[in-house]
Formats: structure tokens, C-alpha cells, sequence
């Protein structure tokens, strides 16, 4: 018998083979067939993490609005403005909202550093955004992966 862990893991790779982007719970739903329970959704957020942690796909949070046709949208009242995690290897999708990205590995970084540049390039050529967000640096994440790896090390 296999864990649920494992069935959701399959289910979250058969979904990523056919989409660049899942919505967690929406497969989750899809292959119950019905609403999850906490236990569910807590082990299909594992097998998520897994698939990432492998460097398969990035998991990452967005808005409804945000992820496209794939959207989870809760009938919960306020849902519109909650995010929902995804996995997803739409490299538009991590580039655009780098900041959301959940985790990733190495093989993604250079992909989200691309993205933050961007990001930090719009928010000081808008000057809006620039008065709303001020002093707000994209910093590399390989250089973050580097001081966190050399201060374990120390």
C-alpha cells in the first residue's frame, strides 16, 4: 500500500507532465475527486516540496489572478485575494513574480535572479512603485545559497 504522500507525489508529476503549472489543491481535488481533508492537503504540500527539493519545478505562491487557467479558487469568502501554492516550470511565471517563489533549487536560481533584476528594474523606472516599495533591493540567490552554505560551514 502506498502513502498518500506517494500517491500525491504521482499525481502532482502526472499533472506537471501536461501543464507547466499545478495548483496543488486542485489536483489534490481532482484525483480525490472531492474537498481534501488537512491531513491530505498537509501531505500533498509534502510531495510539492519533494518535487521541488528535486529541482523538478519551483513551488511557488500566486494570486487567482496571477496563475491562469489552473487557478484554486476557495468559495471562501475573500478567496480572490489569497494565494494558493503551485508548482510550475513556466519560466514567464518565475521570472515575472520572483519574490513569491517558494522554494527552488540551484537549477532555478539563475532564472530567479533574471526575474529580480527585472523586478527591481520596474520598481525604479515606476515611480509609484518606487514610493511604495522604497529601498527595496533584488538580492542574487546564489550569493544568499553561498553565505548561508559558508556560514553552516563556520
Amino acid at each position: 500500500m502506498t502513502s498518500m504522500t506517494e500517491t500525491f507525489l504521482q499525481a502532482l508529476q502526472n499533472a506537471l507532465a501536461s501543464r507547466n503549472t499545478v495548483s496543488i489543491r486542485s489536483t489534490l481535488i481532482e484525483t480525490l475527486e472531492r474537498e481534501p481533508s488537512k491531513a491530505e492537503v498537509s501531505a500533498a504540500n509534502k510531495a510539492a516540496r519533494r518535487i521541488a527539493e528535486d529541482g523538478d519545478a519551483v513551488l511557488i505562491s500566486l494570486l487567482p489572478d496571477q496563475a491562469g487557467a489552473d487557478a484554486y479558487v476557495s468559495t471562501a469568502r475573500g478567496a480572490r485575494a489569497r494565494a494558493s501554492n503551485y508548482l510550475t516550470v513556466d519560466e514567464k511565471i518565475i521570472k515575472d513574480l520572483p519574490c513569491r517563489v517558494e522554494l527552488a533549487t540551484e537549477k532555478w536560481d539563475a532564472l530567479i535572479d533574471e526575474g529580480m533584476r527585472l523586478t527591481q528594474q520596474n520598481i525604479e523606472s515606476d515611480p509609484m512603485l518606487s514610493a511604495l516599495l522604497p529601498g527595496w533591493n533584488a538580492g542574487s540567490r546564489a550569493e544568499e545559497r553561498a553565505r548561508v552554505a559558508e556560514a553552516a560551514v563556520s
